[in-house]
C-alpha cells in the first residue's frame, strides 16, 4: 500500500478522473445507440404489422389473386422474419453491463476516497520508552505537529517517551497535534539516603547507583599500591559543607575503588649516565616517571656533580615507575688523618685543605704532647660539601701551678681561665687582703706555687691592701733589707690573722 502511495500522484489522480468521464460518456453513447437500434426495430416491426394489416383488409377480387396476394404476403412476413431477429438477452447484458458501470464507478470512488484518506492520514508509531528525538524526527516528517509536557520519573530515563495521546497503530490527520509526556529522569531534590560503600563491592555499588538514578554520584577506581584491587578506597561529596545525611540526588560526589597495583610494561631504554650531569638524570626520571634514588660519593675521576654510577645497566629496559639508583660524583676527597701520630705543628701544616684548630687540655691519665681526641675520626673523607672544620686535641699533662706573685689581682681572672679552665683543670684561688708594703691590689704570696697540682684545686692568693705604697713598689723592693721576702717573711707571720680579710675567687 505504501508502494501504491508513493507512486499516486495528482497527475495520475486527473488521468482516473478523466478515464473514469470518458467511459461515462462513451457508456452514455453506446446506451443511447442501443435505445436508437431498439426504436428503429420496433418501429420497422410496427409497419411490418401495419403493411400486414392493410393487405388483410383489401377484398379479394379473385381466388387468384386472393391466394396470390396471401402467398406474397407470407413470403413477405417471412423475409421479415428472417430480417428481423431480436436477441433475448439482450436486457440481461444491458443490466449486467450497468452494474458493470455502477460498480467501476463506486469502486473507484471508494479507491479514490481510500487515497486521498491515505494522503492526508499518518498511523501512530509506539514512541512510548523511546527518546524524543526519535518522535520528533518523525513528526517532521509526517508533517504532524507535537506538544511536548515532561514531568519527574523513576521508571524513564531523560528524554523518554512516557506516553501519547495517540494509541500507537492508530492514525492522525497530518497538521493535527499528537501530544506526549517525556521523561526529565529521576527529580534532583530528593535526598537519597547513602549506604555505607566500604561494605559493597564496586558492582553492588554500581547497582545501587542504577537503581537509585544517582547519576551525579559517580565511580571511579584508580590504582593503589596498598589496597587490593576492587577494595573501597573513599567517599567523598564535593561540597564539603554538605553532610551525608542531607546527600540529594543533584549533589556531585564520587565513590572511589581499587583498581591493585598498577602494572607498566618494561619499554623505556636506559641511557648511559657515567659522567652524566645530575640535572640531565633528574629531567631523565621526570619525563618517564621513573623512581630515581640519588646517593653521593667522591671521585677521583669524576667531576663533582656528575653520575659515577648506576644500579640498572646501559641499554636495559625498565617499565614507569620503577626504582632506578644513580651514585653522584662530590669531586675529590680528602681523608683525615690520625692527628695521634702528628705533633700539633705538623697537624696545621701538613693538611692545608683542612681547617685544623688545635687545642691543648690538661689530664693527668694522659701524657704531655699525646692526642686525647679529634672531631673527625681518622680515615673520613671530606669533600667539598662537607665541613672541613677538625678540632684535635692535645695532653698539657698533669696541671701546674704558677707562680703569680707580683701580678695584679685584676689579672687573676684572665690568667686562671687562660692557664687552666680553658684547658679542662679546675684550678681556682681565694683572696686573703694583707698589710704588706706593695702597691695595693699586687699578689704579695701564694699558699702553693711552682708545683703539679690535681685537676681540682683551690689556692690561697694574698693580695696587698697598702693604699699608701709608692707608685713604683719596685724600687722600694730594691732599697729593702736582704732578709725581706716577698709574700713571705717575718712581716706577715706576726700578722694578726683577725686583720686577713679573705675573699674565694
Amino acid at each position: 500500500m505504501s508502494d501504491f502511495l508513493s507512486k499516486f500522484n495528482k497527475d495520475k489522480y486527473d488521468d482516473l478522473v478523466n478515464e473514469k468521464e470518458d467511459k461515462e460518456i462513451k457508456d452514455k453513447k453506446e446506451e443511447k445507440s442501443v435505445k436508437q437500434e431498439k426504436i428503429e426495430t420496433q418501429r420497422k416491426q410496427e409497419e411490418q404489422a401495419s403493411a400486414a394489416e392493410s393487405e388483410e383488409t383489401v377484398p379479394e377480387r379473385d381466388t387468384p389473386l386472393k391466394s396470390e396476394s396471401n402467398s406474397s404476403r407470407s413470403s413477405r412476413r417471412q423475409d421479415a422474419e428472417e430480417e428481423v431477429e431480436i436477441d433475448q438477452d439482450y436486457r440481461k447484458k444491458k443490466r449486467r453491463r450497468m452494474w458493470l458501470i455502477i460498480s467501476g464507478t463506486v469502486l473507484a470512488c471508494v479507491l479514490i476516497f481510500f487515497i486521498y484518506y491515505m494522503l492526508v492520514h499518518v498511523k501512530v508509531e509506539n514512541f512510548v520508552d523511546k527518546p524524543v528525538s526519535e518522535a520528533r524526527s518523525w513528526a517532521s516528517e509526517n508533517d504532524v505537529e507535537v506538544e511536548l509536557a515532561q514531568e519527574y520519573s523513576m521508571e524513564y530515563d531523560a528524554n523518554q517517551i512516557i506516553s501519547q495521546s495517540v494509541s500507537p497503530g492508530e492514525k492522525i490527520r497530518k497538521g493535527k497535534t499528537l501530544q506526549l509526556t517525556s521523561s526529565l529522569g529521576a527529580d534532583p531534590e530528593e535526598v537519597i539516603p547513602l549506604v555505607d560503600f566500604s561494605e559493597m563491592t564496586h558492582e553492588e555499588a554500581q547497582t545501587w547507583i542504577d537503581e537509585n538514578k544517582a547519576e551525579n554520584l559517580q565511580m571511579v577506581t584508580e590504582y593503589s599500591d596498598d589496597i587490593e584491587e576492587g577494595g573501597f578506597i573513599q567517599f567523598s561529596i564535593r561540597d564539603s559543607n554538605i553532610d551525608e545525611s542531607e546527600y540529594k540526588r543533584k549533589d556531585s560526589a564520587a565513590v572511589y575503588y581499587s583498581k591493585g597495583k598498577e602494572v607498566f610494561e618494561k619499554n623505556i631504554n636506559i641511557p648511559d649516565f657515567a659522567g652524566v650531569a645530575k640535572e640531565e638524570v633528574e629531567k631523565w626520571a621526570e619525563t618517564n616517571e621513573i623512581e630515581m634514588t640519588y646517593e653521593e660519593s667522591d671521585s677521583d675521576t669524576i667531576e663533582a656533580g656528575n653520575i659515577i654510577s648506576q644500579s640498572e645497566a646501559p641499554d636495559e629496559k625498565i617499565a614507569k615507575r620503577d626504582k632506578m639508583k644513580v651514585v653522584v660524583s662530590l669531586g675529590e676527597a680528602t681523608e683525615v688523618p690520625n692527628f695521634g701520630e702528628l705533633t700539633p705543628e705538623e697537624a696545621v701544616a701538613n693538611y692545608p685543605d683542612l681547617l685544623v684548630t688545635v687545642k691543648h687540655k690538661f689530664s693527668t691519665d694522659v701524657s704531655y704532647g699525646t692526642l686525647i681526641s679529634q672531631s673527625v675520626e681518622a680515615g673520613t673523607k671530606l669533600t667539598d660539601k662537607d665541613n672541613k672544620n677538625i678540632t684535635v686535641t692535645y695532653s698539657e699533662g698533669s696541671p701546674y701551678l704558677r707562680d703569680f706573685r707580683g701580678q695584679l689581682e685584676g689579672d687573676l681572672p684572665r690568667l686562671f681561665y687562660e692557664e687552666y679552665h680553658s684547658k679542662g683543670a679546675d684550678i681556682n684561688y681565694i683572696v686573703k687582703y694583707v698589710d704588706s708594703p706593695e702597691v695595693k691590689g699586687t699578689v704579695v704570696d701564694m699558699g702553693v706555687f711552682n708545683e703539679f697540682v690535681r685537676m681540682t684545686y683551690t689556692v690561697e692568693i694574698r693580695i696587698s691592701n697598702n693604699a699608701s705604697a709608692a707608685p713604683n713598689p719596685s724600687d722600694y723592693f730594691e732599697d729593702a733589707p736582704e732578709d725581706y721576702v716577698v709574700g713571705g717573711g717575718p712581716e706577715q707571720s706576726v700578722e694578726s690573722d683577725e686583720s686577713d680579710e679573705v675573699y674565694e675567687k
